[in-house]
């Protein structure tokens, strides 16, 4: 899917958070990394029930792969060990790495 400077891809399988970021990181893009909730809600149009995983983490609080902190959502969190983020319609979740789920990337249109 194409959005402004950015394409976003959607996959198929499952993996955990890590191999999921590996796949990203593999074909030159990265996990998701939202920038502002006016992305977020144009995502959240094209997600179903199902979560995917997505580039933000709990490393002494919540932080995107590109080290800028979560600033403009709440996330959902039941456990001290759900240090993952995932997204649905609804919107963010944590989560444990290691569950297999769908996932996001997104990159650079050149």
């Amino acid at each position: 899917m194409k959005y402004g400077n950015h394409c976003y891809y959607f996959s198929v399988e499952e993996k955990d958070w890590n191999s999921s970021l590996e796949f990203c990181l593999a074909r030159d893009s990265h996990l998701l990394v939202i920038t502002d909730n006016q992305e977020m809600s144009l995502l959240q149009v094209f997600l179903s029930e199902a979560f995917r995983w997505i580039g933000l983490r709990n490393n002494s609080g919540w932080r995107w792969e590109d080290g800028s902190p979560l600033n403009f959502a709440r996330i959902s969190s039941n456990s001290f060990v759900q240090t993952c983020s995932a997204i649905n319609k609804n919107g963010l979740q944590a989560s444990s790495c290691e569950v297999p789920l769908h996932w996001v990337c997104k990159k650079v249109r050149l």
